[in-house]
């Protein structure tokens, strides 16, 4: 069992893994759509289309690949080492995002090799003696560089976004494991308006349902609000807990059935959490 007094670190795998996750499935899907494109252009199956160089290179945009590695999958592997390697030993998430960490960066260096090896670029002969000889072999290396690049552009989409698939399983099963994480349970809700909406269709719940259970999401909005209120940020309490009522209130009556009978509870804490950080509020405002 991983400690759950990890800090800030288990937010930053969060926070990144997701960014990561929803960055490259945005560059797969343009991939794909792009390659589709091309099937329906040549009529023949992708495997037996060739594309030019600068066609080749504009299936992927090496910037996002760089800020995807750089910005977003470089801290997350950095923050997997910190929480979970051992001197003998290791979580599998780590295990897959080192693994998707040196795919991205193979595929994000033959990107490279497209861009600098343009077929257009290339000479049929170079000044000098045997010249024509060595421009028929830049011409055969650019060749050799494309074929590679053909192969090894779809293993490495396919690949990488298997790991991430595989990632996202691994992710969502950790997350109980750090339902009492103050940092995280705050920041997700912090972030559910930012990323945290994009990553599911049902946003913070989902990842309440995750820590907490189905049928206890409204323990997420408990321990978060609780957490606001011990350390005085009153507004954000009351934010919390006002954002607690609503789910309750948006569970159908005949649905309410399936929650955890303490539900009721949970409703009448957010009430007096509310007129307690209240209390508080006006308080302070007397000083």
């Amino acid at each position: 069992m991983l400690s759950n007094n990890s800090g800030p670190l288990i937010w930053t795998i969060v926070e990144r893994f997701y960014r990561s996750h929803r960055t490259f499935m945005g560059i797969h899907d343009r991939y794909e759509s792009i390659v589709a494109e091309y099937v329906d252009r040549f009529e023949m199956p992708r495997e037996k289309i060739r594309l030019g160089a600068r066609e080749l290179s504009e299936l992927l945009k090496y910037k996002e690949l760089e800020v995807l590695r750089d910005d977003y999958l470089s801290p997350l592997k950095e923050a997997c080492h910190r929480l979970f390697r051992t001197k003998d030993s290791t979580d599998i998430l780590d295990r897959l995002i080192n693994d998707i960490f040196h795919e991205l960066s193979i595929l994000k260096e033959e990107h490279y090799n497209v861009l600098t090896y343009d077929a257009d670029q290339t000479p049929a002969a170079v000044p000098g003696e045997g010249g024509l000889r060595k421009g028929f072999e830049l011409q055969l290396e650019q060749q050799a560089v494309l074929d590679e690049v053909h192969a090894m552009f779809p293993a490495k989409v396919h690949r990488i976004h298997h790991l991430f698939e595989v990632s996202l399983s691994a992710v969502e099963a950790l997350m109980p494991q750090y339902r009492e994480n103050r940092v995280l349970i705050r920041s997700l809700f912090l972030h559910r308006h930012r990323f945290v909406a994009r990553v599911y269709e049902e946003g913070l719940n989902r990842f309440y349902q995750l820590m907490y259970g189905e049928d206890r999401i409204f323990d997420g909005f408990t321990l978060a609000g609780d957490s606001f209120y011990h350390s005085g940020f009153y507004d954000e309490a009351i934010c919390c807990y006002e954002e607690g009522e609503a789910y309750l209130q948006s569970v159908a009556p005949s649905a309410k059935r399936k929650l955890n009978p303490s539900w009721k509870e949970a409703r009448d804490h957010f009430k007096r959490g509310k007129r307690k950080a209240r209390l508080h509020q006006h308080t302070l405002q007397e000083r």
